[in-house]
């Protein structure tokens, strides 16, 4: 009980410091529902996919949100030379794979809210997109700076 009363005290404490110092409210706090974001500049590839860019380009970190179009192949390409990239699915059926050449075969699904790595030792990537468009966030970084947990280590 005394620690429960200790954490009330703490966050109450909190609030009433962020109250006093005048950090900005909800009412500044900038969100963008998906019409918002979608209105946003991106750029469009040959392929339709539209890329709209989360940080300055020529960074370390590269990070955009993908709109790829429903029934779409993607054909094999690498990421940013010396970069491990993390995408992750927000929506729609995708299916990545492995290798300089689509196969289909080595076509793997990852459903909204899964993960793919892609490491900076692999080889170029290809995907396949269902019958809806698909919506993807994706943060390249060098390796160094990326958590070891997404390689499998702790």
């Amino acid at each position: 009980m005394r620690k429960m009363l200790k954490a009330v005290s703490v966050s109450f404490g909190i609030a009433a410091l962020l109250a006093m110092t005048g950090v900005a409210g909800a009412e500044n706090l900038l969100t963008f529902d998906a019409a918002a974001l979608n209105a946003l500049p991106g750029k469009t590839t040959p392929g339709k996919s539209i890329v709209r860019p989360f940080l300055q380009q020529g960074g370390d970190v590269v990070s955009a949100r993908v709109s790829l179009p429903a029934n779409s192949d993607i054909a094999p390409h690498p990421h940013p030379a010396g970069k491990v990239a993390i995408v992750v699915v927000l929506s729609g059926d995708f299916q990545v794979g492995l290798g300089d050449k689509f196969d289909e075969a080595g076509l793997k699904t990852v459903a909204p809210g899964g993960v793919i790595v892609l490491r900076d030792t692999d080889p170029k990537h290809f995907a396949r997109t269902g019958n809806g468009p698909v919506e993807l966030m994706l943060v390249a970084a060098p390796k160094a700076s990326v958590a070891p947990v997404w390689f499998g280590g702790k």
